[in-house]
C-alpha cells in the first residue's frame, strides 16, 4: 500500500468513526433524574423535582414511581412550572396513592406521525414536582430510596420515553431521602393562606432538637408595611409543658422584627428543666401577626429567620449543654389574598362613582334586565353598609353626587375591604 493510499485510509477512517459517533450520540437514551433531598423527621411539603433531557425530540413521557410508604407520605404531584404547563399536551393524566406509595405521570405530546408537536429535544426540562410529607419516624443520618418503578399504578404503567412514537427504555436517575441528624427551627403556618386585614394570623414556632434543649431564642425579620406583629405566647406549647421559667420577647414594627427568648431552669431550686429530644418536631411558641388593610393585590410576604436582630443583637441558636447552638432554620413564606377589595358606591367597578353607577344599582336591584351580567362585587352597591341593597341606596349614592348629600359608608373615598362583614358577596 502506498503511503498516498495508507492516507486516505486513515482520512477515510476518521470520517467513518466521527459519522458513528454522531449515530451514537443521536442514539443515546433519553434521560429521567429525580432530585435527592434533605430533611428533617416529620418535615412535610418537601419537593423532589422529576426532568427529562433527550437529544431527540420526545412526543411522550411514562414516569412510574414508588417509595416505602411507611416512611414517606407521597401528597400530590405538582405540574406547576414545569414544562406540561408550557406546551401543549394531547393527553395528561397524575396519580398518587399515599397507601401503596405510588406515584405516575403519563403526559403525550404528539401521539401520530410527523409528530411535530413533540417536545423537542429537553434539557434537564422540568416534568413536575413530586410533593411528599416524611414520616416523623425516620432515623437521622438514614437514606430512603425514591426511585422510578415500572408496573406502578393503576392500571400500572412502566417508566418509559416515546420518540416518534416509539417506547424507549430511557436512563434513570432515582432520587434520595437524607435525614438531618441536626437541630431545626421552623416557622409555620397554622392557617395557611392569609387575608389582608386579618387580625393575629398565627404562625407556629417549631422545632426538631436531637438533644435536650435548655432554652433557645429566635429572631424572625418581616415586612412592617404588610406585617405587624401583635404578640407571642407559649401557652399550650411543649415550652409550657416543660416549665419554661424565663420566657421574654421584643418586637420592633418599625424596623419589623420579632426576637423571643427562652430559658427553661433559671431559678431555684434548678431542677433541670428542659425540652426533651423526643426525636419528633414539637411546637415552642405560637407568634401573631396582624396583616395590613391597605394592600390592593395579592402577594406573599417572608418571615425569615435573621441573626443580630435588635439591641443588643439576637440570634437563633438552641442552648445545649450549657452551649449555644446554630440550628437549621426554615422561613415562611405567606401567601395573602387580596379579595373583597372594592369602593363603595362603585356598581360598574371602574373605582369612580358617578351616575352610571346608581343606574346599575337600580338595574341590579330590579332586575330589568335579566341579560346584564351582575355586577363582580354586589357588596359595593350597599352604598349605606346595612347588609341588602334596596332603594335608599341608588338614593344614598345620588343625594351624595347631585345634593351634597352624605358621602357612601367605607371603603370610601379609597378602596378596601368592608369594615362591617356581611353576607354580600364581592369577588373582585
Amino acid at each position: 500500500m502506498t503511503k498516498s493510499n495508507r492516507h486516505r485510509l486513515a482520512v477515510a477512517n476518521a470520517i467513518l468513526c466521527v459519522v458513528l459517533m454522531c449515530r451514537l450520540v443521536s442514539a443515546q437514551a433519553p434521560q429521567l433524574e429525580m432530585s435527592d433531598v434533605v430533611v428533617y423527621p416529620g418535615q412535610a411539603g418537601v419537593g423532589v423535582e422529576i426532568s427529562l433531557t433527550a437529544s431527540q425530540s420526545v412526543s411522550g413521557v411514562q414516569v412510574g414511581i414508588a417509595v416505602d410508604p411507611d416512611r414517606i407520605f407521597l401528597q400530590d404531584l405538582d405540574l406547576n412550572g414545569s414544562v406540561l404547563q408550557a406546551v401543549a399536551v394531547e393527553f395528561l393524566d397524575t396519580s398518587v396513592d399515599l397507601e401503596e406509595g405510588e406515584a405516575t405521570l403519563l403526559a403525550i405530546f404528539d401521539d401520530s406521525a410527523p409528530f411535530d408537536q413533540a417536545l423537542p429535544s429537553p434539557s434537564n426540562a422540568l416534568l413536575g414536582t413530586l410533593v411528599l410529607d416524611a414520616s416523623s419516624w425516620l432515623v437521622p443520618t438514614n437514606v430512603e430510596p425514591i426511585a422510578f418503578a415500572n408496573g406502578v399504578g393503576e392500571p400500572a404503567i412502566d417508566t418509559l420515553v416515546f420518540v416518534e412514537g416509539n417506547a424507549v427504555l430511557p436512563d434513570l436517575v432515582d432520587g434520595s431521602l437524607s435525614v438531618l441528624s441536626q437541630n431545626v427551627l421552623i416557622a409555620a403556618s397554622t392557617s395557611g393562606q392569609a387575608s389582608i386585614g386579618e387580625i393575629d394570623y398565627e404562625v407556629s414556632l417549631r422545632g426538631y432538637n436531637i438533644d435536650d434543649l435548655q432554652g433557645f431564642s429566635a429572631a424572625l425579620a418581616f415586612d412592617p408595611t404588610v406585617l405587624q406583629c401583635a404578640s407571642a405566647t407559649i401557652d399550650g406549647t411543649i415550652t409550657q409543658v416543660a416549665g419554661a421559667e424565663f420566657v421574654e420577647g421584643v418586637i420592633d414594627n418599625d424596623v419589623g422584627f420579632a426576637v423571643l427568648g427562652v430559658l427553661m431552669d433559671i431559678l431555684p431550686p434548678y431542677d433541670g428543666q428542659v425540652i426533651p429530644a423526643t426525636g419528633i418536631e414539637m411546637e415552642f411558641a405560637r407568634i401573631y401577626f396582624d396583616v395590613s388593610g391597605s394592600l390592593t393585590v395579592s402577594q406573599q410576604t417572608q418571615l425569615s429567620f435573621e441573626n443580630d436582630l435588635g439591641v443588643p443583637p439576637i440570634s437563633n441558636v438552641f442552648v445545649i449543654q450549657n452551649q449555644s447552638v446554630a440550628p437549621v432554620t426554615i422561613d415562611l413564606t405567606i401567601d395573602i389574598a387580596v379579595d373583597g377589595i372594592f369602593l363603595r358606591g362603585d356598581a360598574d367597578g371602574n373605582l369612580r362613582l358617578d351616575l352610571s353607577d346608581a343606574i346599575n344599582n337600580l338595574v341590579f336591584m330590579t332586575n330589568s334586565c335579566p341579560a346584564c351580567p351582575i355586577p363582580l362585587c354586589p357588596k359595593a352597591l350597599d352604598v349605606n353598609d346595612d347588609a341588602r341593597i334596596d332603594l335608599s341606596d341608588a338614593i344614598h349614592l345620588l343625594s351624595f353626587l347631585y345634593l351634597d348629600g352624605p358621602q357612601p359608608a367605607e371603603p370610601y373615598p379609597d378602596p378596601g375591604v368592608d369594615p362591617t362583614p356581611d353576607l354580600l358577596d364581592c369577588f373582585n
